[in-house]
């Protein structure tokens, strides 16, 4: 009797995956292929969804690398300067100093 049930199982678990990739209701499927709206229901909700067709699928994320800050100096007197964020400190340092000379 167990196989009975295995093979009407197999049965409905191929019929349930037809109606799935088919795209129609529950109903107008079971109308269509003439099979009890009850038991398609039924089927439907006993049977999951097989693993090889996920609901949802994992999506690795990765952290986007930092955009590149610009050093900007505004002077009181209106001008602003721009540089990459990639500029020596140093340099940085005596065009600072050759301004306040």
């Amino acid at each position: 009797m167990r196989m009975v049930n295995t093979e009407r199982e197999a049965v409905w678990r191929e019929r349930v995956a037809h109606w799935r990739a088919g795209g129609l209701s529950q109903r107008a499927f079971a109308l269509q292929e003439g099979y009890p709206i009850r038991q398609v229901g039924y089927w439907v909700r006993r049977l999951p969804r097989s693993p090889a067709t996920p609901g949802l699928l994992p999506v690795p994320v990765t952290p986007a690398p930092p955009a590149p800050v610009a050093i900007k100096l505004i002077n009181e007197r209106g001008w602003t300067l721009s540089l990459p964020n990639d500029v020596p400190a140093s340099w940085l340092a005596e065009l600072m100093m050759r301004g306040m000379a």
